[in-house]
C-alpha cells in the first residue's frame, strides 16, 4: 500500500510538471489561473500524442487543469459538422470522471443542436462548464472535475473534411471565483505530452493476453488508464502473424448515420458509429490503422469482410471493388490487437458490444458478433472470404 501510495503521488507529481511544462511552453509570464496560459495543449492521433489506441476516424484534443483556487472553465463552441462530439473528464490516473455526449448538450438561446434534433439549422452554438457545481452524470452542460488536478478531452468523429468539423476548437475560459472570467488563446501547436504518455503506461492494463488462432473477440475485462470514451464499448481479440497469411474477419454490419454522404447524426439508427482497429499489443497502445463503417463495404445480406495483413501478404482481392475492406497489420514484431468498437446503440438495439459481459466472447453480439478465421493469401485470393 505504501508503494502504490507513493506511485500516485508520484505520478500526480509528473502532471503537475507537465502542466507547468504546458504554461511555461505558452506564457513564460505570471503563474495563469488554473495553470493554464493556452487551451487544447495535446492532441491525440497517429501523428500527433499516439497513446490508448485512439480511433483513426477521430481526433482528440486535451487541457490539463489545475482548479485548486476554485475555478472553473468555461467551453464555447459551435456543433462541429461532424458524426459525433463530446466532453469527458478525467482523473490524472486516466479514469472517467464525467462526460456529455453531443445529444445531451442543450444550444444556446436561439440555436440548434444538430446531435439531437434532424431538422437542425446549421451554427447552432453552446456553451458547457467543467466545474464541480452539479453532480457527475447531471444532464446541465456541466461536467464534475471531481478533484483538483485532471484534464478534460473533447472528441470530433468524423468531422466532414475537418478534424474539428469545420469549426475549430471550443474557445475555453477560466471563470475565478470573484466573478471575473479569463479568456485563454488556443495552444499553437498542440501535440506530444510526455506526461500523459507515462500516466498511461503507469495506470494502463497488462498486455499478456495471448494470441489465439484464430483470434477470438471478447469484452475487456478492464479499460481503466485508457482515458476511455464511456459512449464506446469494445470487443477485442489477439492476433499473431504468420508470413503469408490474413486475418478474416466476418459479420454483419449494424446501421449508422452516414453523416459524411449527409445524413444528420441524429437519424435513427442502429449506432451512432463503428470501426475496427489494428494496434499494436504493447505500452503505450498505438494505433496502427483503423477501417470504420461507412468505408466498409456491406454486401445485400447485409455482411462484411475485412482483410487485416501486411502489405506484401494482401491478397490481389482485398479490395472495396471486391467487396472487401483492408486493414493494415502494422508491425510484426510484436502481436497485435484487433479491436471493434460500437458507440451509443440505439435504446432497441440489443446485439451490441455493450451487451457482452466482461471477459467473455462475443456471442451475444448474435449476427453482429465480429468472426476472425485465418488463411493463406493465395487462398483468399481463390476462395475469397470462404477461405477458411
Amino acid at each position: 500500500m505504501h508503494r502504490l501510495h507513493r506511485s500516485v503521488k508520484l505520478v500526480v507529481a509528473m502532471l503537475a510538471t507537465a502542466v507547468a511544462a504546458a504554461v511555461t511552453a505558452c506564457t513564460p509570464a505570471t503563474v495563469p489561473p488554473a495553470g493554464l496560459s493556452c487551451a487544447w495543449a495535446y492532441k491525440t492521433d497517429p501523428t500527433a500524442l499516439n497513446v490508448a489506441y485512439p480511433d483513426t476516424g477521430a481526433t482528440y484534443w486535451t487541457t490539463t487543469y489545475n482548479l485548486v483556487a476554485g475555478d472553473s472553465l468555461v467551453l464555447k463552441g459551435t456543433f462541429p459538422d461532424a458524426r459525433y462530439m463530446g466532453f469527458i473528464t478525467y482523473t490524472v490516473a486516466g479514469n472517467v470522471v464525467d462526460s456529455l455526449t453531443d445529444r445531451d448538450i442543450a444550444p444556446d438561446a436561439g440555436s440548434d443542436n444538430p446531435f439531437a434534433d434532424p431538422a437542425a439549422v446549421p451554427g447552432g452554438t453552446y456553451t458547457v462548464e467543467v466545474a464541480g457545481t452539479a453532480p457527475i452524470g447531471s444532464p446541465d452542460n456541466v461536467v464534475n472535475p471531481n478533484g483538483v488536478l485532471g484534464s478534460v478531452i473533447y472528441r470530433v468523429y468524423l468531422g466532414n473534411g475537418d478534424p474539428t468539423g469545420g469549426v475549430g476548437l471550443p474557445q475555453v475560459l477560466v471563470k475565478r471565483t470573484d466573478g471575473t472570467v479569463v479568456p485563454l488563446p488556443t495552444c499553437g501547436n498542440p501535440g506530444t505530452d510526455a506526461g500523459l504518455v507515462n500516466l498511461v503506461n503507469t495506470f494502463g492494463p497488462a498486455t499478456d493476453v495471448p494470441a489465439s488462432d484464430p483470434p477470438v473477440f471478447k469484452r475487456p475485462t478492464t479499460v481503466g488508464g485508457l482515458y476511455v470514451n464511456p459512449d464506446n464499448g469494445y470487443v477485442a481479440a489477439v492476433a499473431a502473424h504468420t508470413p503469408g497469411s490474413v486475418v478474416v474477419v466476418r459479420g454483419t454490419a449494424p446501421t449508422v448515420p452516414d453523416t459524411q454522404a449527409g445524413t444528420s447524426p441524429a437519424s435513427a439508427s442502429q449506432l451512432r458509429y463503428w470501426s475496427l482497429c489494428t494496434n499494436e499489443y504493447r505500452k503505450p497502445y498505438p494505433v496502427t490503422d483503423c477501417v470504420h463503417d461507412t468505408a466498409v463495404p456491406v454486401a445485400g445480406d447485409g455482411t462484411y469482410t475485412i482483410v487485416v495483413s501486411t502489405p506484401e501478404d494482401r491478397p490481389a482481392n482485398a479490395t472495396t471493388a471486391d467487396g472487401v475492406a483492408w486493414l493494415d497489420w502494422g508491425s510484426t514484431s510484436q502481436d497485435i490487437l484487433l479491436l471493434m468498437r460500437h458507440m451509443l446503440p440505439a435504446g432497441d438495439f440489443n446485439q451490441s458490444v455493450f451487451d457482452v459481459a466482461p471477459g467473455q466472447a462475443a456471442t451475444a453480439m448474435g449476427p453482429f458478433q465480429p468472426v476472425a478465421t485465418v488463411c493463406t493469401t493465395a487462398t483468399f485470393e481463390s476462395a475469397g472470404a470462404g477461405c477458411a
